[in-house]
């Protein structure tokens, strides 16, 4: 069973994990916010800070950093990379902050678009956004085909075996793609590219056409066409995707699907504010 006793329980309270001293010790702040502080300064760093890095950025002691950060990572809202040692904000924060933007809900502001799509095409769509290694699903409409292709959102899949991926690697930093590059990269079906040169060209051909496929790479059966999702700086927000029955979307793709999904991605965009050139 999970650890509930009281003397081992952390929550973010001085008296779970951080000293009472806290509370006055960092220039006067409240220990909670100097753990928003915390998630603030790794939120500004994609790629991660490690402990002497942040504790210079915050003007803090390593010790009290480094107290901060265990609590925070216990509970999920940051992450430490284990080959480096660096933290990152954690899923918690991406379920915490998706449950504060209610009021901007990007399902919300684009179900009219989605709506469209999804009537255009008869598949379920699909909004994800993405980490380095993974793509994660936000929301989805279900399609109206006989073959309904259904997922949960949270759901996460490797880049290399979903379209979705694709659209990250191409239109995210070229710090990810470098990194997911270098790794191993897993296999879902015998479809999946698993080279990296090959993944390396498929990224390159994601980019000047401006969307992807995975024909049978993360399924046998199943197949899923995406395109990216752009904020107001240019920056990827996540992906559009269609995704169904190989019967439905086929290896080459009906131009009438591609198209739709390309209007559809740029209108949502349009929304969040961008109306430039994505940054790469």
């Amino acid at each position: 069973m999970p650890r509930q006793a009281a003397p081992e329980k952390k929550d973010l309270s001085p008296a779970a994990g951080v000293d009472a001293q806290d509370d006055t010790a960092d220039h006067g702040l409240p220990t909670a916010i100097v753990s928003l502080k915390v998630i603030e300064a790794l939120a500004s760093a994609p790629s991660g800070l490690g402990v002497t890095r942040l504790a210079q950025l915050l003007g803090m002691p390593k010790a009290r950093v480094h107290r901060h950060l265990s609590v925070l990572r216990e509970h999920g809202y940051v992450d430490q990379d284990q080959d480096n040692n660096q933290y990152r904000v954690g899923w918690q924060m991406f379920l915490l902050g998706r449950a504060c933007t209610s009021r901007f809900d990007v399902m919300s502001l684009a179900k009219p678009i989605l709506e469209h799509l999804r009537d255009q095409v008869g598949q379920t769509v699909v909004i994800s956004t993405f980490s380095d290694n993974e793509v994660v699903v936000i929301d989805l409409l279900r399609g109206t085909a006989p073959v309904e292709i259904s997922l949960r959102p949270g759901t996460r899949f490797h880049h290399n075996s979903v379209a979705q991926g694709k659209i990250a690697l191409a239109y995210g930093a070229e710090k990810l793609r470098r990194a997911y590059l270098a790794q191993t990269l897993p296999a879902s079906t015998r479809h999946t590219i698993v080279d990296p040169d090959r993944l390396a060209a498929e990224i390159d051909l994601v980019r000047k056409r401006g969307w992807a496929d995975a024909p049978e790479e993360l399924y046998i059966g199943i197949n899923a066409l995406a395109a990216p999702l752009l904020q107001a700086n240019g920056e990827l927000f996540g992906t559009l995707a269609i995704v169904g029955s190989i019967h439905y979307l086929p290896s080459t793709p009906d131009p009438a699907h591609v198209q739709a999904l390309l209007e559809a991605a740029a209108q949502i965009s349009a929304a969040m504010g961008y109306n430039g050139k994505p940054t790469r």
